[in-house]
């Protein structure tokens, strides 16, 4: 009786392949004794709001364009998808208004887009909610604005039947046609619209 043998390299089998090989040493993230272990790493803390008017004694009350000049924190994105830049910001500033509009005792800055011309054309507006010092929230006006005032809280109605307000507001002076008035109301912006004829 015959008997074959074939050889296994034949068959796809060889000695490498039956030998096992070691896996690549791990590194350890244990220290060494005697030595500390490396420290995590922390996330970069949030920037914080500092703008200021330029010049201080800047009333956007009566004034049509008082300029913010500083840093606008984390809220950099939603100012440039409106125009502002960043960096233009922190160095000539940009038209905005300085308020409290939601009443919770932080300072918060409406600013108009790239586009407004101070009664020469309209732009959108974003406002930036801050608390201690940091960006909170940013909302839009439901409205582009033109010629943009800071409305302090009044008791009684004023010019072109702008209703009393407690709190912060914004106005848009309408020239012979609409006033447009506009208060926050601890979530959201609430817009009405007046005859500027009216007293």
């Amino acid at each position: 009786m015959m008997s074959w043998s074939i050889p296994l390299v034949a068959l796809g089998f060889s000695a490498a392949a039956s030998t096992p090989t070691e896996a690549p040493p791990v590194a350890s993230t244990q220290a060494a004794p005697g030595q500390r272990a490396p420290a995590p790493s922390t996330p970069e803390a949030p920037q914080p709001v500092a703008l200021a008017y330029q010049p201080k004694d800047c009333d956007p009350e009566k004034a049509l364009r008082c300029t913010c000049v500083g840093s606008v924190g984390s809220a950099e994105a939603a100012l440039k998808e409106i125009g502002l830049d960043a960096q233009t910001l922190r160095t000539s500033g940009a038209p905005c208004i300085q308020g409290d509009f939601d009443r919770d005792g932080n300072p918060d800055y409406a600013f108009p887009g790239a586009s407004y011309g101070a009664c020469n054309g309209a732009a959108p507006v974003r406002v930036i909610f801050t608390k201690k010092g940091l960006v909170r929230e940013v909302q839009s006006l439901p409205r582009e604005m033109s010629c943009f005032q800071l409305y302090r809280p009044n008791k009684k109605p004023g010019r072109d039947g702008v209703p009393a307000t407690k709190r912060d507001a914004l106005v848009d002076w309408g020239e012979g046609n609409a006033t447009w008035f506009y208060r926050h109301d601890g979530k959201r912006w609430l817009a009405t619209s007046h005859a500027s004829e009216a007293n």
